[in-house]
């Protein structure tokens, strides 16, 4: 299989395309599932359903959009980031963001709280979100000075969707270990390799553990969040006594980039880096894409519902 394309994060001053996920395959971004996730959505200055959310803005900004898909479901966590058209980030704005259904009824405004992240300039705008109908869904971001952009999140059912979602079992595969690597060249490419290498998925489901499994590769991604997201998620599981919960991570890749790893084919996943949480039962219980992962309390609170 060809090296996967995904989009790269511009750092420092320049930030439009920084939380783009990583996409395995010969695809374009724009062709992971159909969707903007993993793609800077383009600055459309006062489009149709942002001029309807917000009559009274004077200018636009990009909405960037970096989660593979969103699930149907109330309190649906969103993160996003925010340039001006010429690319110039922006930082700790109050923001209020509505969604438009397909129909064009509106939902919000809902707030979006700024969270300064080191490792991504740009920052994150966080919000909650209440998603009761699947299909293409406007989500307009507005300032309260004035400005306002748009991006389009793709909401599918959970039973629809290709990637485990909550609820549905676990796909129960070997998963390399530092004792048993399973053909993988490195079984982490983290420097120096994260602790989530003890204990082999299967083994774990077995032995009726919970897990929490993160696929992504510090390596070999092209954009700035596959290894922080390691390196959070690793620095969780060291901040507290976690019980049997078994703490696993994969690599996305077999070898220097090139093939995908079994684990990832047998997971059928698109875009990195993830997270599942899998409770006792061998069930997922919930799931994380793209800079989710960069928030250490986000990770938390979804370790935190299995313990």
């Amino acid at each position: 299989m060809d090296r996967r394309t995904c989009v790269r994060l511009l750092g420092g001053g320049g930030a439009a395309a920084l939380l783009g996920a990583c996409s395995n395959g010969s695809e374009s971004p724009a062709d992971i599932g159909g969707a903007p996730g993993g793609t800077a959505s383009q600055a459309r200055p006062l489009d149709p359903v942002v001029t309807a959310v917000a009559p009274d803005a004077d200018r636009g900004i990009t909405v960037i959009n970096a989660s593979f898909e969103q699930l149907t479901g109330a309190d649906q966590t969103f993160a996003f980031g925010l340039t001006t058209p010429d690319n110039e980030p922006v930082r700790g704005a109050d923001v209020q963001v509505h969604i438009v259904n397909a129909d064009g009824e509106q939902q919000g405004p809902h707030p979006a709280e700024f969270r300064d992240i080191s490792v991504i300039p740009l920052g994150l705008y966080v919000a909650r979100l209440d998603l009761p109908d699947p299909g293409p869904t406007s989500l307009v971001a507005v300032t309260a000075d004035g400005a306002a952009g748009s991006t389009t999140l793709q909401v599918i059912a959970p039973e629809d969707s290709t990637v485990p979602a909550p609820g549905q079992p676990a796909v129960v595969v070997p998963t390399p270990t530092m004792t048993d690597p399973r053909g993988m060249e490195t079984v982490c490419t983290l420097d120096p390799p994260c602790g989530m290498h003890e204990v082999s998925l299967d083994e774990a489901v077995a032995d009726g553990r919970p897990v929490v499994l993160t696929f992504a590769t510090p390596a070999y991604c092209m954009t700035a969040i596959c290894g922080p997201s390691v390196e959070v998620i690793d620095g969780v599981r060291q901040s507290a006594d976690w019980g049997d919960t078994a703490w696993i991570h994969v690599e996305i890749f077999s070898d220097a980039g090139q093939t995908l790893a079994a684990p990832v084919e047998q997971w059928a996943l698109r875009s990195e880096p993830w997270l599942f949480t899998i409770d006792a039962e061998g069930d997922v219980r919930e799931r994380a894409d793209g800079p989710l992962l960069v928030l250490d309390d986000h990770v938390r609170g979804l370790a935190d519902d299995l313990v």
